[in-house]
């Protein structure tokens, strides 16, 4: 790839400017400040993004690191709020199924695509999103990480990683049982409890349960079709036993997650008449707002029905063996099983415009050995090593549609069902080698390489017939539907007679980063670092123009610095990263519709997107017990080259009501990617006698610049109103009181409150009124407030 020296030189020259002026400054005051006193220094958190513990600020890396105290103090409840906290994360819904979408520095975890932003629990890949939505209970740490880390993580993670640490047995028996009640009737109970069985062995056992009503109220409920919508119910266990013998440790962790909850509410936000000239609104349907919304019993009197399900499963074997002093292996063993079941009403109507049983089960077995090396007096820290992943998913889609065009053609309550399925396999292995070397007691060098070889292969097949909605699992040709055969015009190896198509694609690519680091005084460190990362390519099922996609390449300049230093005789810390980075054959998911009745979804390739930014943080505790949080983040994010071809329709590319014209999105800025974030927070330790307890308060915000929802916008849905694309900016604050130890008692409280002037904000946004004839919105949560008891014995 070849990069503009311009910008290599500028991110050269402000990152030496910077350590220049303000290093000299900082150092001399960490190197003379007392550190004898107890609130001397600000706490660190220990991260593993290396593969072994270290201090955050140790880090050349632009990390946003939080404990689980922390997180609590901040009313970060599930990982929607992660965003509040984290500068440079984006935190959307997806429009179908509502699980999260996380994006940083431009690269989102978009539906289609399997990475771009990876997610962890622990050091075992997740498959689904939903496996972190709530599992933010009885954690040690959240780590986030910024741009490439593919020699780390490996493939897929081109814009960062998130990862969730779950707290490991301790060799004390301890525990809590935690009881809270907010509005929404949200009831939530807690407990962990740990038993250490002798000096080397060890068990701890987590869980979590919330149940809460949902926000949005559906005032046309009947026939069993929910009263409301975004409601919570589901629970999640922990089971975690710990070996460790001294050379020898052994971590298990088994996780399980159940989710029985109804469909996030998609509220039509406005209903125009589709390009083929139907009008919703002419059959009752109704338009909502964020806590309002009309679907009613199907007109064709067939039961619907609405399900938010899911079942999750993992495994998680860390065992760790010192061979030597200077030699150690690690090897991480991991399995996963997601299976997840949704039905749901796209258009937020009584109408079926767009109705998906959704039935995904995903099996995938990881496995990654490191060998560990340290010589040279600790100056030289390397490893290698090897991972290997295998992922099988099945799923099918059953989806009646089109209700509206039968109202309006024949005035009959009929759709087109439209049947799908796809086993999908995907196969990824990789060798690894990492190093880090002190040239001096003040300057490191360090860099890796990694290189891929990932495979991926399917088998689909889809029908459709016309007939009264078909709401269950009905995924195969069946003598009442007939094979789709323009969804299989692309397939080479294909069978007419079963209505079966097969595809597959190979991709290989090397990963690699050089970053050199100085520690200019105690807790001054500078770095500058250049890492390339590889997101692996695929197949698409049901786009028909663009069978394959190809992998994403990502190279991406940084430069920072990480300080401890005084302010007025008080700690501050700031950190502060400068990056430039450019993505070839960007991968961008897109959904759109035929006018046979067959949807597209999938991945096509951007040819490059350009990034540079900023990303800020700031800590100061002006005085005792008193503690200032701010961070702000700064994006600029474009495609330089990027010719969307035409789609839909007929899909001969010229012709159709539902086409999609072809548009040059060159200039145009990624959808996901807000230009500016800031975070704030403020916290206080009350000055009460010891006996008394502790008491914080904590009020903290957070805010975003507006974002697109999608990159491209049809010239007839933005005939509406390109407001339609946009979810605006908006600001969060949210406060939580917390006593510990009350009274000198083991009992702690909470009382906390969420989006404390009640802000009306979206979320997610999905606007179809070409081919259906309705925009819809995803609202986030409103003003939320509760408390909570915790024992600890």
């Amino acid at each position: 790839m070849t990069f503009k020296c311009k910008h290599l030189v500028t991110v050269s020259a402000v990152s030496l400017s910077m350590v220049a002026f303000i290093v000299p400054a900082i150092a001399q005051d960490a190197a003379t400040s007392d550190t004898s006193a107890s609130d001397s220094q600000l706490a660190d958190i220990v991260v593993t993004a290396r593969k072994f513990g270290e201090s955050a600020q140790s880090l050349p890396i632009a990390v946003a690191a939080f404990s689980g105290a922390e997180l609590q103090n901040r009313v970060v409840l599930n990982v929607q709020d992660l965003q509040t906290v984290t500068p440079g994360l984006t935190i959307s819904n997806s429009s179908t199924g509502g699980s999260p979408v996380f994006a940083i520095r431009g690269t989102a975890t978009e539906l289609g695509i399997d990475g771009g932003v990876a997610v962890y629990q622990n050091d075992v890949p997740v498959i689904s999103t939903f496996g972190i939505v709530n599992a933010f209970y009885d954690i040690s740490a959240i780590e986030v990480l910024k741009g490439p880390q593919g020699t780390q993580f490996g493939t897929n993670t081109t814009g960062g990683t998130i990862t969730v640490r779950t707290n490991l047995p301790t060799k004390n028996f301890e525990g809590y049982i935690k009881a809270g009640y907010g509005n929404y009737n949200r009831r939530e109970l807690e407990g962990m409890i740990n038993l250490p069985v002798n000096d080397v062995l060890a068990f701890r056992f987590a869980g979590n349960y919330v149940k809460r009503d949902g926000y949005v109220r559906n005032l046309a409920a009947a026939d069993g079709i929910p009263n409301r919508f975004s409601n919570e119910d589901h629970y999640s266990l922990r089971g975690t036993m710990s070996l460790d013998s001294g050379p020898i440790r052994s971590d298990l962790i088994i996780d399980y997650y159940n989710r029985d909850e109804a469909p996030t509410a998609q509220v039509p936000l406005a209903l125009f008449p589709s390009a083929g000239g139907v009008d919703l609104a002419k059959f009752g349907a109704r338009t909502g707002t964020r806590k309002t919304i009309y679907v009613g019993p199907d007109l064709s009197g067939v039961r619907k029905p609405f399900i938010g399900r899911a079942k999750l499963f993992g495994l998680e074997h860390l065992l760790q063996m010192e061979l030597s002093d200077n030699l150690s292996i690690r090897n991480v063993l991991g399995f996963r099983h997601d299976s997840l079941l949704t039905s749901e009403e796209s258009s937020g109507t009584t109408i079926t415009q767009v109705h998906t049983r959704n039935v995904t089960t995903t099996d995938q077995w990881t496995d990654d050995i490191t060998l560990q090396y340290k010589g040279m007096d600790g100056r030289l820290r390397a490893n290698l090593g090897g991972y290997f992943s295998m992922l099988n998913r099945d799923q099918g889609l059953n989806s009646p549609v089109v209700q509206g065009t039968f109202l309006t053609l024949l005035q009959l309550p009929l759709v087109a069902n439209l049947n799908s399925y796809e086993q999908k396999d995907t196969n990824s292995k990789a060798v690894y080698s990492n190093a880090d070397f002190d040239l001096t007691d003040s300057l490191n060098i360090s860099g890796g390489v990694r290189y891929n070889w990932d495979r991926v292969s399917s088998i689909v097949t889809q029908s459709q017939g016309i007939g009264l909605p078909d709401f269950g699992e009905r995924f195969f040709l069946a003598p009442d539907r007939v094979c789709n055969f323009p969804a299989l015009a692309g397939y080479v190896d294909k069978d007419l007679t079963t209505c079966f198509g097969r595809r597959s694609a190979k991709f290989k690519a090397p990963s690699w980063n050089v970053t050199v680091s100085n520690k200019f005084g105690p807790g001054v460190l500078g770095y500058a670092k250049v890492s390339h990362g590889y997101l692996a390519g695929g197949t698409n099922f049901t786009i028909r123009e663009v069978p394959f996609y190809n992998p994403e390449k990502t190279t991406m300049f940084e430069g920072g610095l990480k300080a401890d230093w005084r302010a007025a005789g008080r700690p501050i810390r700031t950190n502060i990263a400068l990056y430039y980075g450019r993505t070839s054959n960007k991968q961008v998911f897109y959904n759109y519709n035929y006018d046979d009745g067959g949807a597209g979804f999938g991945v096509f390739n951007a040819a490059k997107l350009e990034v540079y930014g900023l990303d800020f943080e700031m800590r100061y505790s002006p005085f005792e017990g008193f503690t200032l949080d701010g961070s702000y983040n700064y994006i600029h994010s474009k495609f330089k080259e990027f010719g969307f071809p035409a789609v839909g329709g007929n899909g001969d590319g010229k012709t159709g009501t539902t086409l999609v014209p072809p548009v040059d999105l060159s200039g145009a800025t990624p959808a996901q990617t807000p230009k500016h974030q800031f975070n704030i927070a403020a916290s206080y330790d009350l000055p009460l006698d010891e006996n008394v307890g502790k008491v914080t308060a904590t009020v903290s915000g957070y805010y975003t610049s507006k974002i697109t929802q999608t990159n491209v916008f049809t010239p007839y849905n933005a005939s509406f109103g390109a407001d339609f694309n946009v979810i605006k900016s908006y600001f969060l604050a949210n406060a939580s009181l917390n006593w510990k130890n009350a009274l000198g008692s083991p009992v702690s409280g909470q009382l906390w409150i969420r989006n404390i002037f009640d802000r009306n904000y979206l979320t997610a946004r999905s606007t179809q009124f070409q081919a259906f004839g309705y925009a819809t919105g995803i609202f986030g949560a409103p003003r939320t407030y509760g408390g909570s008891l915790t024992v600890t014995f």
